[in-house]
C-alpha cells in the first residue's frame, strides 16, 4: 500500500524525536489499508525493549492525530495469545496490514509474516463445553424474548442475543470476531447475514421476533438445539488439553506453603493415572495484573482431568480453610511460551524434576536465600553444558537474558513518562548494586563451589540443548538475541531464555526479582 510520504514524513519526525528509544515501529490502520478520512487517527505501534507494560495515548501533532500504542516486546507473545483464546484477532490482524516505519534485524518482517498465518488460521476452536456453554447463554435470552411481550423492556437482552449469536456462528467457523463482525459474517455466509440483518428490522422497527426466534433456533439446532434448563450442579467446567491448570491465591505465603504441599500429597496419592506436575510462580498471563499467584500445572489425559480429576479437587478442597483459595480449570496455557507441544513438553519434564526437587525440602520454598544459591548453582552448570564452558558466549547470553528480564524489575506500570521511568531503572540498578556488594563473598564462594547439582536435573538440562524442533519457533521471538549469531542460534537463546526464566519461575522466585540473578553472574564473571 502507497503511504502519502509527508503523512510517513511527519511520523517518522515524531517518533525519532519523541520515542528515540524504540525498537521498532509500525504504522497501522486505516493510513496503513489506504482507507482514512479527514476524521481518521494515524495509528502508530512503537516496540521497545525498555518496558514491561503496555500503554496507549491520543496526541495531537501539528496537523495530525496520533493514536500511538507503546508494546514490549516481551509482551508479544502474550498479547497473541489473548487475541488466540478470545477470539477477537484485534492486535493479529493490526499486525498483519501493518506498515514498517523502524525496523532492526528484521523483527518485524517476521512478526507481520507470523501474523499472516495466525490470521489465516484462524481463531480457536470451540471445545464441546464451549459450544455448551454458549447454547446455555444464548436459551437464556432467547427465553425471555419468546416470553415477553413488552420488546422495549429487553432491549439489552435483544442486543446481547443478536452479538452472541454472530460471534457463535463466527466462532465455531474459526472466524475472528474483531470489530467488523457482520462483515465476517457476509463473507462466511451470505444468506446468515442477510437473515440477520433482516430480523434487526423486524424486531425494531415491526416489533415482530419471530425472524430473530427463527434464526436463533436453527443456528443452535445444527449443534444439539436449545438447551430448555440448564443445572450448575451437573455440568463441570472442562479443559480442551491434556493439561489441568490450578491457580493458587498468593495472598498469605505461609498458607500457600501449605497448599503447595497438601496438592503435591494429594496427586500422589492418585493412582488411577500416570499425572505429571509442577508449580511456578507467575503473573497471569491472561489477565492484567501485578500480582503474581502460583499455578500448579497437570499433565495428564484431558479425558482423565474432565470425567474425574476436576471433580476429585473439588471434593478434596471442600471445607478445608487452612489452604488458600484455589480456582480451575484455569485459562492459563503454559505451551504457548514454547511455541511447540513437542518443545514443551520436553522442557516440562525439567520443571517436574525441579519442581519435585524444591517441594522435597519444605524450607526451600520461597526462601530467597535458596533461590539465589540454587540460581547460581544452575547458572554454573548452564555454562558447562548449554556453552561449553565458552565465557564469552556465556556472557553474552548472560546479558542478552538481563536486557530481556530486567524491565519486569523496574517497571511496576506506574510511570509512563520516558524520565520517571529512567530514574526507576537507574535506583534499581543501584539497589543491585547495593544488594550485590553486601553480599559478594558468599555469593562469589557459592557461584565457585564444588556442589554437583542433581543428576536427573543436569540429564534434563542437556536434553534442551539437543531439541532438535527449534526451527518452529517464530522468528520474531529472537529479539535482542546478539547480531551476530546464526540464525537457528538466536532461536535456541530464544528457547534457553523461556527455559530459564521458567526454571526460576519454579524455584518461586519473585519474577520481578529474577533479573538479579544475571546482574550477579556478570559481576562474577567480569571480576566486578
Amino acid at each position: 500500500m502507497k503511504i502519502n510520504q509527508t503523512v510517513l514524513s511527519e511520523i517518522k519526525l515524531y517518533v525519532s524525536t519523541y520515542y528515540s528509544n524504540q525498537f521498532a515501529c509500525l504504522l497501522s490502520g486505516s493510513y496503513a489499508e489506504g482507507r482514512n478520512n479527514e476524521y481518521s487517527d494515524i495509528d502508530i505501534i512503537v516496540f521497545t525493549t525498555d518496558r514491561i507494560t503496555v500503554f496507549n495515548e491520543t496526541l495531537s501533532y501539528k496537523k495530525f492525530k496520533f493514536q500511538i500504542i507503546v508494546i514490549p516486546v516481551q509482551n508479544i507473545q502474550e498479547n497473541l495469545w489473548i487475541d488466540y483464546i478470545s477470539s477477537i484477532g484485534a492486535f493479529i490482524d493490526m499486525l498483519s496490514k501493518g506498515v514498517i516505519i523502524f525496523d532492526q534485524s528484521d523483527f518485524l518482517k517476521n512478526l507481520i509474516l507470523h501474523t499472516k498465518e495466525l490470521k489465516a488460521i484462524g481463531c480457536k476452536p470451540l471445545t464441546d463445553h464451549e459450544i455448551y456453554m454458549s447454547r446455555v447463554k444464548i436459551t437464556s435470552l432467547l427465553f425471555d424474548i419468546m416470553g415477553d411481550r413488552d420488546l422495549d423492556q429487553l432491549l439489552f437482552a435483544i442486543t446481547e442475543l443478536l452479538e452472541l449469536i454472530t460471534e457463535f456462528k463466527l466462532k465455531t467457523n474459526r472466524i475472528w470476531c474483531g470489530k467488523y463482525k457482520i462483515k465476517s459474517l457476509g463473507e462466511l455466509d451470505r444468506k446468515f447475514q442477510s437473515n440477520l440483518l433482516e430480523s434487526v428490522k423486524e424486531i425494531y422497527g415491526n416489533k415482530n421476533k419471530i425472524p430473530l426466534i427463527n434464526l436463533t433456533t436453527n443456528l443452535l439446532d445444527q449443534y444439539g438445539g436449545i438447551l430448555p434448563y440448564y443445572s450448575k450442579a451437573n455440568s463441570l467446567s472442562k479443559v480442551s488439553d491434556d493439561y489441568l491448570i490450578i491457580e493458587i491465591n498468593n495472598v498469605n505465603q505461609e498458607k500457600t506453603k501449605k497448599t503447595i504441599l497438601f496438592l503435591n500429597e494429594s496427586i500422589k496419592q492418585i493412582q488411577l493415572q500416570k499425572i505429571n506436575s509442577y508449580f511456578l510462580l507467575s503473573k497471569s498471563i491472561a489477565i492484567d495484573q501485578v500480582d503474581q499467584n502460583v499455578y500448579l500445572v497437570i499433565e495428564t489425559d484431558k479425558n482423565f482431568i474432565n470425567d474425574y480429576l476436576i471433580e476429585h479437587f473439588n471434593f478434596l478442597i471442600k471445607n478445608r480453610n487452612e489452604i488458600s483459595k484455589l480456582s480451575f480449570p484455569f485459562q492459563f496455557d503454559p505451551v504457548s511460551r514454547f511455541s511447540t507441544k513437542d518443545i514443551y513438553f520436553i522442557s516440562s519434564l525439567l520443571f517436574q524434576k525441579l519442581s519435585d526437587l524444591i517441594i522435597e525440602k519444605p524450607n526451600s520454598i520461597f526462601n530467597v536465600s535458596f533461590q539465589i544459591a540454587f540460581s547460581l548453582k544452575l547458572m554454573k552448570e548452564i555454562k558447562k553444558i548449554w556453552f561449553k564452558n565458552n565465557s564469552n558466549v556465556f556472557c553474552a547470553f548472560n546479558e542478552y537474558i538481563m536486557n530481556c528480564w530486567f524491565p519486569v524489575t523496574y517497571d511496576d506500570g506506574s510511570n509512563f513518562k520516558t524520565a520517571e521511568l529512567i530514574k526507576s531503572k537507574e535506583t534499581t540498578l543501584m539497589k543491585f548494586e547495593n544488594m550485590y556488594h553486601s553480599q559478594k563473598k558468599e555469593l562469589i564462594e557459592n557461584y565457585k563451589s564444588a556442589v554437583i547439582m542433581e543428576k536427573s536435573l543436569l540429564h534434563s538440562l542437556k536434553s534442551i540443548s539437543k531439541i532438535s524442533d527449534i526451527d518452529h519457533i517464530p522468528a520474531y521471538k529472537t529479539y535482542l538475541t546478539a547480531t551476530n549469531l546464526k540464525k537457528i542460534n538466536t532461536k535456541q537463546w530464544s528457547l534457553y531464555r523461556e527455559t530459564l526464566f521458567t526454571m526460576f519461575s519454579v524455584a518461586l522466585i519473585d519474577n520481578r526479582f529474577i533479573s538479579y540473578i544475571p546482574f550477579i553472574i556478570k559481576k562474577i564473571e567480569l571480576n566486578d
